[in-house]
């Protein structure tokens, strides 16, 4: 683990891909050095149907969902959500200056006893 979800608003596909925000988070993911490589998995997706405030074709929203492994100690956690989050404003400081984008990233953990696994990736 983790999983890094990002979810945005269709408005921003074209604004958002160049800024390369799927690596940036993978990258910072990696370099805190406690997740196990194959285990990390970023991807992004647009959402086509939405509606944000007050509903105009320029507001845009952009939600992180981190999904980590249970048992990591809350400073941990803090210093992962930390990390992500201002990779993230980094990279998104252009877009977010030049138009209104609400920006949330959350870290949820996964429950043991509720999810399986399987597949073929190595786990070193």
């Amino acid at each position: 683990m983790p999983h890094i979800a990002i979810d945005y608003t269709a408005n921003l596909a074209g604004d958002l891909q160049p800024l390369g925000l799927p690596r940036k988070l993978h990258e910072a993911a990696l370099a805190l050095g406690v997740f196990p490589l194959n285990g990390l998995r970023t991807f992004a997706r647009a959402i086509d149907h939405y509606h944000v405030g007050a509903d105009t074709c320029d507001e845009a929203f952009i939600q992180i969902q981190v999904r980590i492994a249970p048992g990591r100690p809350e400073e941990l956690r803090q210093r992962i959500v930390d990390t992500l989050f201002a990779t993230a404003e980094q990279a998104l400081a252009t877009l977010i200056d030049k138009r209104p984008v609400g920006l949330q990233l959350e870290i949820t953990e996964f429950d043991r006893r509720l999810t399986r696994m399987a597949g073929s990736l190595p786990t070193a």
